[in-house]
């Protein structure tokens, strides 16, 4: 068929219409349709093998697959509905609704959420981000919103991530097996291949760009409203340390998934996940949740500064064989600027969970030292504190 139709025999076929085109009329329109019939049929033939070996030569693995460089609003409709309808659900406890909306859902994730969701008024301004994903229905959704406490005037400024998918039924539903719930506490088995591409979307220049965005909107917000500030570090932290305690979580392995991205209340559920000497309940006192002893002898917090000015020395010498790991020194909040792309980390070690990277010139808020890591304010961090290697670090005015 392929020789039949040649140049020669098709410029000899144009030659014959042109010279006998009165007699062609209906007939000749008809020899067309047929001939036209069997190029396409003989084609198509021939077109399925190499579009299926062409299929099979440009299936993207995981391990090169790159997402789009901006973000998409191609379903932003249904997603926006979806994240409404799951945020609603979150705030009211309606844990019926949010086990439709977001699956699997766990007994302990269940009690999390009604420990957490009892201070929550309303969440706002929930404006997704949207990637797609390696297959066909998936999507990789930042979501910036505010959250508004009972009882706090200002709100607080959060970035979630959420892996959508959709159903056989054709509508979108959240797969929370990676929620940071559960990449925190891995009660369901993560897929690495899944997990490789968070890793991958968390570590893009947009994904920094928002994340820095949402991080001085905290900031500002925190040191703009003491309530606020008292509510996330102090309220909220002694909800969870006590659900935490209650709930048996603390026996479950914990994730060593390298990326975590921030949740809804991120700052609050790490807070949880963490023992107790590294939960910070006041940075200006530099006390933590688990360093205040409720001891009749001690009767001080193991940061708090003598009265002493010809002892010059704090409570955490006296305190450290008390504790099982060594105490962060706390002094007054300065400004740091990150000197390279930076990884951020939930404790003073490269072993602690990736929170994030962030920018060259980057400012942030620093509280003192652990070791060789120097601690910063960080919203998706453990009661919004995080780690970042001191050497990637310099202090503003030095």
């Amino acid at each position: 068929m392929k020789d039949f139709f040649n140049k020669e025999t098709l410029d000899n076929i144009k030659q014959f219409c042109a010279e006998n085109k009165k007699y062609v009329g209906v007939a000749g329109v008809l020899v067309g349709l047929i001939l036209i019939l069997i190029v396409v049929v003989a084609g198509g033939n021939n077109g399925g093998q190499s579009n299926t070996e062409a299929g099979s030569q440009t299936e993207i693995s995981v391990k090169d697959f790159e997402f789009e460089k901006d973000y998409t609003n191609d379903a932003k409709d249904d997603i926006s509905t979806l994240l409404a309808d799951y945020y609603k659900a979150y705030v009211g406890d309606d844990l019926d609704t949010l086990g439709k909306l977001a699956t699997p859902m766990s007994d302990n994730e269940k009690s999390y959420i009604g420990v957490v969701s009892q201070y929550y008024e309303s969440v706002n301004d929930i404006t997704p981000y949207t990637k797609n994903g390696l297959k066909k229905g998936t999507y990789f959704v930042s979501v910036k919103n505010s959250i508004k406490f009972t009882g706090v005037d200002t709100q607080a400024p959060t970035l979630d991530f959420f892996y959508i998918e959709t159903g056989k039924d054709g509508k979108l539903f959240i797969n929370n097996v990676y929620s940071n719930f559960n990449r925190t506490y891995c009660e369901n088995e993560l897929d690495d291949d899944i997990m490789e591409l968070i890793s991958k979307y968390t570590a893009s220049s947009e994904f920094a760009d928002l994340h820095e965005e949402v991080q001085k909107a905290y900031e500002q917000a925190v040191g703009s409203d003491a309530n606020l500030k008292t509510m996330l570090e102090t309220t909220l932290t002694g909800a969870i340390k006590q659900w935490y305690t209650s709930s048996g979580i603390a026996n479950l392995k914990k994730s060593d998934a390298d990326t975590q991205t921030t949740e809804a209340d991120t700052q609050q559920a790490d807070d949880a996940s963490q023992t107790a000497d590294q939960q910070t309940t006041d940075a200006n006192a530099g006390q933590t949740a688990d360093q205040q002893t409720t001891d009749a002898n001690a009767g001080q917090t193991t940061d708090q500064q003598t009265t002493d000015a010809n002892a010059g020395q704090t409570t955490d010498t006296n305190a450290a064989n008390q504790q099982t790991a060594e105490q962060p020194q706390a002094p007054a909040e300065y400004q740091v600027v990150t000197k390279d792309v930076v990884k951020v980390r939930d404790g003073a070690s490269t072993d602690a969970k990736e929170l994030g990277l962030l920018k060259e010139q980057v400012t942030l808020t620093a509280y003192g030292t652990e070791g060789d890591w120097t601690i910063v304010s960080y919203s998706a961090g453990t009661n919004g504190r995080a780690y970042i290697k001191t050497e990637n670090l310099q202090t503003v005015g030095q």
